[in-house]
């Protein structure tokens, strides 16, 4: 990405113009900055700020001087954001780590360097250490499903919010879009969970086992065909007595919509049901005729369900 690239998205951004990819990368960049409490280009001495630089030039590759001083001023005074678009993915480097982004509507699939494979869902991100083969930790917000490479010498550990999963070599899947109601499933080998303060509660999970943590309440452990909780991953919705409030939050990642609902209460109703990479639209009319509501639109991003009106004869 050039420099021209890189300004007009802080332009877009300021501007309230910029997509729904190019507001997930900004959004995550600004949080993680606040949660460092530092103002990544003001606050930099000068040689975290050259350190800083020299990632940026790898990846700009300038050409002549006068443009690496013009970008050095344009650090300095915070005035660009360091963002590396990739068509449906961002990749950002602050300092020793990497972030990789699915904006809403999009999934990714990737491989580490250590040949553990991650499948990524829509409006999620893992941020993981440059060495990772020496250093196996990765933070998940979101959902992703994880494929590991067996190294008995460095677990593999996924932080998604005060829960850790730890594991050696397996496949398993991490639902981690609102804190305190995590779910864990695992496809295959052994996941040990740890929760609680200090970590003082842990938790081990086999093949088709689940653990879903309820916002303070004591986590539930279940049985059952994991395939169901990874189908994402082969453009699958499944539904298995799911909250409507849930539902749209699955779909407005999914499509990249938002969706409201004209009486609070609907979003308590719960529904079933599979559907395999149907058009929004299919998915809508299914769960309206099952639940006798209605669906309007403001416009083609903004969704509200009501109840289905009365109808005389």
């Amino acid at each position: 990405m050039n420099k021209h690239e890189l300004i007009y998205l802080a332009e877009k951004y300021a501007a309230k113009k910029a997509n729904s990819q190019e507001r997930l990368a900004v959004d995550i960049f600004l949080r993680k900055v606040q949660e460092q409490g530092t103002h990544p280009f003001v606050n930099l001495d000068e040689e975290k700020r050259n350190k800083l630089f020299s990632k940026i030039e790898d990846k700009i590759q300038f050409n002549k001087n006068e443009e690496k001083k013009y970008w050095k001023r344009i650090i300095a005074s915070a005035a660009v954001l360091f963002l590396l678009l990739g068509t449906v993915l961002l990749s950002l480097i602050i300092e020793n780590n990497i972030t990789q982004i699915a904006a809403k509507g999009e999934k990714r699939e990737f491989e580490l360097n250590d040949g553990s494979k991650i499948f990524l869902n829509s409006g999620s991100t893992i941020t993981y250490p440059e060495n990772f083969k020496e250093d196996r930790r990765i933070t998940l917000e979101g959902e992703a499903f994880f494929k590991v490479a067996p190294n008995p010498e460095k677990p593999f550990r996924i932080k998604s919010g005060t829960i850790e999963t730890k594991v050696l070599g397996t496949s398993f899947n991490i639902n981690a879009y609102a804190k305190g109601r995590e779910k864990i499933s695992v496809n295959s080998g052994i996941v040990q969970v740890t929760y609680g303060d200090n970590s003082s509660q842990k938790v081990t999970l086999t093949k088709n086992m689940q653990l879903s943590f309820f916002e303070g309440n004591l986590p539930a452990i279940t049985e059952m065909n994991s395939e169901n909780y990874n189908a994402w991953t082969n453009n699958i919705i499944v539904l298995d007595k799911t909250s409507l409030g849930e539902t749209a939050k699955i779909l407005e990642n999914w499509y990249d919509v938002d969706i409201e609902f004209a009486d609070p209460s609907l979003k308590e109703l719960t529904i079933s049901g599979k559907f395999k990479e149907e058009k929004l639209e299919t998915v809508l009319k299914s769960i309206a005729l099952i639940k006798d509501l209605e669906v309007d639109h403001n416009n083609p991003k903004s969704i509200i369900i009501r109840e289905q009106k009365e109808k005389f004869n």
